[in-house]
């Protein structure tokens, strides 16, 4: 038989729902929410390649249905529309008619009924159908040409429902469905049904009288007690039954050509999503053409090798010394340039230098060629010598602006290969994260096509993605060069938009004598890297792996038979059913095995000896594995140190972090972590010197607030733990116990991050009710900490936006007006805009002292280095011979960094171990 054609009907407004629900808020570039419209257009695309249909219709509700009309109750608990969902269906309707696919619907009726029509329809007309929905009530509509693609709670989780699936999961047929609901109710939709009849037994009832009608025919079959229910509710079944039907009789008709997939200007979808920030969907597109006036058909095919990827620019190759020449000349006479580098890893201190890319002007680019693999090098290269010699004083000259997109990694690859770099002025993507710290479109290519409309060639055309993936190396220069040559005059284009951007939301100081300042220091960082005591932790993991085998021996003894302990299930079991441990509030997992997740077990802590020994495997555990064994293995080979990567863009408040590996999560509160920071020394004749802020975010809270009574507790020099515990509790500071220090110490540091009564009671040993009282108590001594925490709030809602001292802003769309007002989501989005005025702040203070800190160090000539920055902290490794010397100079430069009313101090350890100068 030969196969029928497909169309695939889409719910639209269920879709949109349902995305909104399941999605974070997101802003496009113009502030718009496109949460909703970016989950929709996401499944659109890839229901669309997935099911391969030959036809589409997306169909929509309109308002008041007949339904209604019948029920005045109907859907009446349903929240109003928030306006940012509203304003997104709106949009979503855009996206369909970019896509040329035709809309349905039918004044009074819902698109449910809208999708029982046209599924009928197609039927009729010889064709299959799949219902793409996030709604339940379409899958009455299941049949042998019928299914319904049911998008989950996650909505990335779909389930195809064909008349197998429901019997399975309800154990009923399709039509029987109807039946079903009315009896049981719908609370999505208000209709009520039997009370006492849940899902058991109206599909017991089901199964028993096939329908609603059958059922009250035999009414006298039923049991007495359930009889009775279903007597006084026999209208409200019936009535429920004609609004949970859907009406497939409705005036509207189904062209089929006009619902056939078919050519579309993808030039006004690449326009629309530009506006909308959706660059991540872009290579999900129908077709690859970049060509302005392609007309595609939808999911075509044909791709196209020589589709018009590449960006409009006069790129040249320049693998001959006279052509270097020019090119050095043009860039001197320009004054500026771009740089950007081809390598072989994303780890730069060991990258092998591939190319180097460069831009003097507005679409102009050049591609000097070094490393190509000779296999694939079917043109000329330059020697790393040539380039050098030619190129290296114009990258060394301050002189010459240089700009450049994530310079710390380029920075670092040419200073490897012997191009120190000096006039760096501009990294396109730390101004991208300061004019929005989210980090959603830092990438190059996402930039280039929302500030310029540029569509680039992504990387992977290049070099393909998987076990398969190659390397830059391994790519002849001629596919190469147009490439990175792209990538440079994209960057030197962007400095131009972007430092009006920057201006404009007056975050162009903080960028200039901030950020770009500390690229260097990082690079410098970064290039230095850690000494480490390979040998020490190879004796520990050897210690770990005996205490593991030890640990888990007893643990088979305490549950009396062998098992896997690293085994969920077999522990769940081991735990729940053979010890018989209390279950109450323990959920189970979808294999209906109770949890044993680390919460779980720290509850039923002093439940059995057992608990405390898992929980001491799996600590030791995740020690060796996440420090232990790994580190080691990350050790460079060629400096015998490790070299992390230093982020200035991987959070949203401003701090630093560190990957690859994460030196600022090294453990400290575990004796046994303590053990792994004994592995970081230092080279010999040196010391680790570490230069902690003592409570420097609530010296930053003191300053902005302006209280008096915090502001004066600094100024005493005194413990402001015990300082604060005094005043709230009414005794003399020299009787405040450790545990009234310890709730104080709590109260202090969690008002920075926007802790309620629930938070401190559960923080602590108090009920709400006094964790209330401490509260109120702490404002009482501190009111204008209070005043602080509400005007912020309001700056937040009011305009959306907060910001740090120095000016560093931080985002909250989801606080505006019209946004939906999630109480979880809102509440943590006014905790988080409470905390980054302070923490922010604190990441600022630190980035000037660095910044001061590595230009006095060079200036002096001094070989001391800092190596290390874990928040309020930093790590020098310092000769013997300067440590006098470096402690006073990094005290005085971190307590001067910035001017607060309650004064910065600084703690100096040292130690020849990171563990000694805790």
């Amino acid at each position: 038989m030969a196969k029928r054609p497909l169309i695939l009907l889409l719910d639209g407004n269920a879709l949109v729902h349902r995305a909104y629900h399941a999605i974070p808020p997101l802003t496009g570039p113009s502030g718009e929410p496109t949460n909703a419209t970016f989950g929709f257009t996401s499944t659109l695309l890839k229901v669309l390649s997935d099911l391969d249909p030959e036809y589409a219709v997306v169909a929509w509700d309109v308002g008041r249905t007949f339904r209604h009309e019948q029920y005045e109750e109907y859907k009446a608990t349903r929240p109003a529309l928030p306006d940012d969902l509203r304003l997104q269906l709106e949009r979503v309707r855009d996206v369909v008619a970019a896509f040329n696919l035709p809309s349905k619907q039918a004044e009074g009726y819902e698109a449910d009924d809208v999708l029982a029509a046209l599924s009928q329809q197609a039927v009729e007309q010889g064709l299959d159908v799949i219902i793409v929905t996030g709604d339940t009530d379409t899958l009455q509509l299941v049949n042998p040409h019928v299914k319904v693609l049911l998008s989950g709670r996650k909505f990335t989780d779909s389930k195809m429902y064909d008349e197998a699936a429901i019997r399975e999961r309800y154990d009923l047929e399709p039509e029987q469905l109807v039946d079903f609901k009315s009896l049981k109710g719908d609370p999505s939709d208000n209709i009520p049904g039997v009370p006492g009849v849940g899902k058991v037994t109206a599909s017991q009832l089901m199964k028993q009288f096939g329908s609603v009608e059958e059922l009250y025919q035999h009414i006298d079959q039923v049991q007495t007690k359930l009889r009775q229910k279903l007597e006084e509710k026999e209208a409200d079944v019936r009535r429920g039954k004609g609004l949970i039907q859907l009406v497939a009789d409705l005036p509207i008709e189904m062209d089929l050509d006009h619902c056939r997939l078919s050519a579309y200007d993808r030039s006004k979808v690449v326009a629309l999503f530009r506006e909308l920030g959706f660059h991540s969907l872009l290579k999900r597109l129908p077709g690859e053409s970049a060509r302005p006036t392609a007309q595609l058909p939808l999911f075509a095919a044909e791709a196209g090798e020589d589709a018009a990827k590449a960006v409009a620019g006069n790129y040249r190759l320049v693998n001959t010394e006279a052509a270097l020449r020019d090119a050095v000349a043009s860039i001197r006479k320009a004054g500026a340039c771009a740089v950007d580098t081809e390598t072989t890893s994303l780890r730069p201190v060991q990258a092998d230098l591939v190319g180097i890319a460069l831009s003097w002007q507005d679409g102009q680019g050049a591609y000097i060629p070094v490393g190509h693999l000779p296999v694939v090098a079917s043109k000329p290269q330059l020697s790393l010598d040539v380039v050098r010699k030619h190129l290296g004083p114009v990258l060394a000259d301050a002189s010459i602006t240089k700009y450049a997109h994530n310079a710390n990694y380029d920075l670092i690859v040419l200073h490897q290969h012997g191009m120190a770099v000096q006039g760096l002025r501009f990294d396109t993507m730390i101004a991208a994260y300061l004019l929005d710290p989210s980090g959603r479109n830092l990438g190059l290519k996402g930039l280039a096509w929302q500030e310029l409309g540029v569509e680039m060639t992504p990387i992977e055309d290049l070099i393909g993605t998987g076990k398969g993936q190659l390397t830059m190396d391994q790519l002849p220069v001629e596919r190469v060069f147009p490439y990175a040559a792209a990538d440079a005059d994209m960057t030197f284009r962007l400095v131009t938009r972007q430092e009006g951007l920057l201006k404009e939301r007056q975050l162009w100081e903080l960028f200039t004598e901030v950020e770009i300042p500390l690229v260097p220091v990082l690079v410098d960082m970064e290039r230095t890297g850690v000494a480490l005591d390979v040998e020490f932790l190879k004796e520990m993991s050897g210690e770990l792996y005996q205490r593991l085998n030890a640990v888990a021996l007893q643990v088979e003894e305490e549950v009396g038979y062998p098992l896997n302990i690293n085994s969920s299930q077999q522990l769940s079991d081991a735990l729940f059913v053979r010890l018989g441990l209390p279950t109450d509030g323990v959920s189970r997992g979808k294999s209906g095995y109770y949890s044993t997740a680390a919460g779980v077990l720290e509850s039923l802590q002093g439940a059995h000896p057992v608990i405390d020994l898992i929980l001491e495997h799996r600590q030791l555990s995740k020690i060796k594995s996440t420090y232990v064994d790994a580190l080691p293995l990350l050790v460079n080979p060629s400096t015998g140190r490790l070299h992390t990567s230093w982020n200035q863009t991987g959070t949203v408040t401003g701090r630093i972090s560190s990957s690859e590996p994460n030196l600022q999560n090294i453990p400290i509160r575990t004796e046994i972590g303590r053990r792994v920071r004994q592995a970081f020394v230092t080279r010999p004749g040196c010391s680790l010197l570490g230069a902690d802020y003592s409570q420097v975010e609530l010296r930053i809270l003191a300053h902005i607030s302006g209280d008096e009574n915090l502001l004066a507790a600094f100024r005493r020099g005194e413990d402001i733990h015990a300082s604060t515990a005094a005043s709230i509790l009414g005794v003399p500071l020299d009787q405040v116990t450790a545990d009234m220090r310890r709730l104080a110490k709590t109260i202090n540091f969690g008002l920075i991050y926007g802790m309620s009564d629930w938070g401190l009671a559960a923080r602590t040993e108090l009920s709400r009710e006094q964790a209330a009282e401490f509260i109120s108590k702490y404002f009482a001594q501190f009111p204008r900490v209070q005043g602080y925490l509400a005007r912020t709030k309001q700056q937040a809602q009011e305009q959306g936006y907060v910001e740090t001292l120095l000016g560093r802003k931080r985002y909250f769309p989801e606080l505006q007006s019209g946004s939906r007002a999630h109480g979880n989501l809102k509440a943590g989005a006014l905790r988080m805009a409470i905390n980054h005025p302070i923490q922010g702040t604190a990441a600022d203070i630190i980035k000037i002292a660095m910044i001061r800190l590595h230009n006095e160090l060079q200036s002096r000539g001094l070989d001391s280095k800092m190596i290390l920055q874990v928040h309020d902290e930093l790590v020098l490794e310092v000769p013997d011979s300067e440590v006098a010397r470096v402690g006073q100079m990094v005290t005085s430069i971190m307590e001067g960094a910035y001017a607060l009313d309650a004064p910065l101090k600084v703690d100096i350890k040292t130690g020849r171990n990171w563990r000694e100068m805790e």
